[in-house]
């Protein structure tokens, strides 16, 4: 693994320089490519499914790449989208200002982090939906059991254990979950408190990395043709971007940044985002058409938490497509404590001589 180094000023100045190039279109026209982007792969996802899937093998009935609805627009929307990132333009506009009415002069690096209430909004969302989670797996398991304790005696059924089958992976799994759940609503507290994403937010992200890593090998060593599945390869590609999205976040907000860290935070939260949806939405949609219902008996209904990623990254995305829009002059305290000053220029702390003109 890559050694990891704290960002210097240098670094700043030229993520600064490169992030607030000039270019023919606007990082924020990125927001109405992903809308777009994400509207039509739900939709063509939908159609594929309703369409083109054995719901019992999991793979698609005519496997022809013209049939591929989902994937002739997933793959310009992410190209066109990389481009945009790359070549838009996102000239800073506040750090001219923030200089300007800075009465302490901090340096610009010293200024707060501050994200939307929207990104705050979406991790309590997510945290909400983990619990779900968990939830939802404690009632399948006592659903499982009802079922066995029914087939039993009187006596037996009194006796029967309702978690039976909770084995101890599972409370590890869980323990991680709720851990992934502190995470966020501390990562939601200090968004709505102005402080942006706090360096044990950033260090906390890695159980959310872990409850994936494990959900993942428990696909594959459930499904072994996990690449003939396509409804698995969707949500797997999800997970896979949605970690590298937090991942860059993580530095980004560590002061690691590198030279592009910030488009791969950007691209991964908006591929992440699109691919989520893809691979939730339509399956919920189905649930909803009555016609070929009993064939999509075999059809894997997706984790609920999954509908977090879709709002989690979305709402963090927007907040750089300008250099420090997000950063944020520091409240004033009241009473005896004062601003941290930063190193000043010794011609500001001296004055040589005035000259004053007579009036004539």
């Amino acid at each position: 693994m890559a050694k990891m180094k704290q960002l210097t000023a240098e670094d700043m100045r030229r993520n600064t320089a490169r992030a607030n190039k000039t270019g023919i279109l606007s990082k924020k026209a990125s927001m109405g490519v992903y809308v777009i982007v994400l509207l039509l792969a739900v939709a063509a996802r939908t159609i594929q499914l309703f369409t083109n899937m054995d719901f019992n093998t999991g793979r698609y009935i005519d496997p022809s790449i013209f049939k591929n609805y989902t994937l002739m627009v997933l793959i310009p929307g992410f190209v066109i989208l990389a481009f945009i990132l790359l070549a838009g333009n996102a000239k800073d506009k506040v750090i001219g200002s923030c200089i300007l009415i800075n009465p302490m002069r901090l340096r610009y690096d010293r200024v707060n982090k501050k994200l939307p209430g929207a990104a705050g909004y979406s991790a309590l969302l997510m945290a909400l939906l983990v619990l779900a989670n968990i939830i939802f797996d404690f009632v399948a398991i006592v659903n499982k059991n009802k079922v066995i304790a029914s087939e039993m005696t009187r006596e037996e059924a009194e006796e029967y254990n309702m978690l039976t089958g909770y084995s101890v992976g599972q409370l590890v799994i869980h323990f991680i979950m709720l851990c992934v759940i502190l995470n966020f609503i501390a990562m939601a507290v200090n968004i709505f408190k102005g402080e942006g994403i706090s360096h044990g937010n950033c260090a906390a992200l890695s159980f959310y990395s872990g409850w994936k890593v494990v959900d993942m090998m428990q696909m594959i060593s459930d499904n072994v043709a996990v690449s003939d599945c396509s409804i698995l390869l969707y949500e797997m590609f999800s997970y896979i971007t949605a970690l590298l999205f937090f991942m860059n976040t993580a530095r980004f907000f560590n002061g690691m940044e590198k030279k592009f860290t910030r488009f791969w935070m950007c691209f991964f939260g908006y591929v992440s985002s699109i691919l989520a949806a893809v691979s939730v939405i339509p399956r919920y949609i189905l649930l909803l058409i009555p016609t070929g219902y009993e064939e999509r008996l075999a059809m894997k209904i997706p984790e609920i938490s999954d509908i977090g990623i879709v709002f989690m990254t979305i709402t963090m995305v927007a907040v750089f497509w300008s250099t420090y829009v997000y950063r944020v002059m520091p409240k004033l305290s009241v009473g005896k404590r004062r601003w941290s000053r930063a190193p000043m220029n010794k011609q500001y702390l001296e004055i040589e001589h005035i000259d004053v003109k007579p009036v004539e």
